[in-house]
């Protein structure tokens, strides 16, 4: 069974820098991870023009592209799946799964701060570990990637047993 995280914030809080940070030093370490970012906005993988893209535009709710470069699927369907469903399509091999946003999921998180936030403007969301922020700020616990990735690799990596994971 994989280790889950969650890392959170508002938009432009640093989510993103840290989440690639985190992928960096657990990597380097020969750890597999896999990443589920959750997207608030109506985004979309599909590059206009090519033929995913007129796929999509034609109405099909699903969409997967093997390439040289992977696999990606694109799902159209206004349903979201559960966090769980999402995590039960990685490989079965993910040592580590981060997941970038996804406030309401009950795994462990991180919030990020941004100078604006308050940390009470995340009492709603459940299972949060530790508050950071990439600059100071008054209810920040850790600041800056270097503090907020030594925490993870002290407080989660090390009570983690990978060796039954591995290959």
């Amino acid at each position: 069974m994989a280790l889950t995280f969650q890392i959170i914030g508002y938009k432009k809080s640093g989510k993103t820098r840290i989440t690639t940070a985190l992928v960096r030093q657990l990597s380097a370490q020969q750890l597999r991870v896999g990443v589920l970012k959750h997207d608030a906005h109506a985004s979309s993988m599909d590059v206009p023009g090519t033929d995913t893209a007129r796929f999509s535009d034609a109405g099909a709710q699903a969409v997967l592209l093997q390439s040289a470069n992977g696999t990606f699927y694109h799902q159209t369907t206004p349903q979201m799946p559960p966090v769980s469903a999402l995590i039960a399509q990685l490989p079965a091999t993910t040592d580590v799964i981060l997941l970038e946003g996804f406030k309401q999921a009950d795994y462990p998180k991180l919030v990020l701060l941004r100078p604006e936030d308050c940390a009470t403007d995340f009492a709603a969301y459940p299972n949060i570990q530790v508050f950071a922020s990439l600059t100071a700020h008054p209810d920040a616990t850790l600041i800056g990637v270097p503090a907020i990735c030594d925490w993870f690799q002290q407080h989660y990596l090390t009570d983690f047993n990978f060796k039954e994971t591995k290959d």
